[in-house]
């Protein structure tokens, strides 16, 4: 399959993943130091990003996922802090040129879970983002698709529509 193949749907994930990074930092539900922590750093990686510095940003970014968690954080708290920081990585990756640690580490973002959130669907569409880079389509393209279920539900459960399948959305079934 060529890149032409993968542009329109490329371009509409991408466009939903950069509105959905706004919104993907996980919510802080208790005054964890480490989640604290991990807000500062992931505010730290933009500012790197800004003074055009990705390896400080990656610095920044991998010292989240290398720290001990604390036991007593919520499993979704812990989920979702560090699935946004491993979509951040990866993005890294990508900007970097290399697919293959993408692919990485949207796959130990991947490991930590797979419920059907924002923080997932971002991990699909950067893992379909390497998975292209690496000429391999179909994997990309179920990764896109798996991305605009969970996208789609999630777009109905906020507009209040049936989230059943009754929708003509990606996931619904002719």
């Amino acid at each position: 399959m060529t890149g032409r193949c993968f542009a329109r749907p490329a371009a509409v994930l991408s466009l939903a993943g950069l509105l959905a990074l706004g919104c993907s930092r996980a919510p802080v539900t208790d005054a964890s130091p480490w989640v604290a922590e991990a807000e500062r750093r992931h505010a730290l990686a933009d500012q790197r990003l800004e003074a055009g510095d990705p390896t400080g940003a990656r610095d920044a970014l991998r010292a989240i996922v290398d720290a001990r968690v604390p036991a007593d954080l919520p499993a979704d708290d812990r989920r979702g802090v560090l699935q946004d920081t491993y979509f951040r990585l990866a993005r890294l990756d990508l900007d970097a040129r290399d697919p293959r640690a993408a692919l990485a580490d949207a796959d130990r973002g991947l490991a930590l879970g797979r419920a059907s959130d924002l923080f997932v669907a971002n991990l699909l569409v950067v893992r379909g983002a390497a998975h292209e880079a690496l000429g391999a389509g179909p994997a990309a393209m179920e990764d896109y698709h798996q991305a605009l279920v969970i996208n789609d539900r999630l777009l109905a459960e906020t507009l209040g529509e049936p989230a059943d399948g009754a929708s003509s959305g990606p996931g619904a079934r002719p």
